[in-house]
């Protein structure tokens, strides 16, 4: 499968910056996208190489935690609790049945809990 010359300077830039470097300033981004869109078969520095695999395992891992925490909310809603603040259903508050989202100033715990 072969990149346009706008894709491997995208993930160049999008590299660089995930790490913390100003990618014009590390290198110059069109010369080396131009570079690795005319041969893609020729192997690029490895401190480049060390970038890209460590931005995409950033990326990757970051999906990887952002959609579980979206599963866990959403179970929580799915059962009557508040995905929003972390409450089951069962842990909402004894006065008012609400969660952590509101405020209970006025809330009085029934004499039988």
């Amino acid at each position: 499968m072969t990149q346009s010359f706008e894709t491997f300077k995208g993930e160049i830039e999008r590299a660089l910056s995930a790490c913390g470097v100003d990618p014009h300033e590390w290198c110059d981004v069109s010369a080396a996208a131009s570079y690795l869109a005319e041969d893609q078969h020729t192997n690029a520095p490895d401190e480049f190489w060390t970038v890209v695999r460590r931005f995409r395992r950033t990326t990757h891992q970051q999906a990887a935690i952002d959609r579980q925490i979206f599963l866990d909310d959403l179970e929580l809603e799915l059962t009557g609790g508040c995905g929003a603040c972390g409450l089951e259903a069962d842990q909402m508050c004894a006065a008012c049945g609400r969660c952590n989202c509101d405020r209970h100033d006025e809330c009085t715990r029934p004499a039988d809990q």
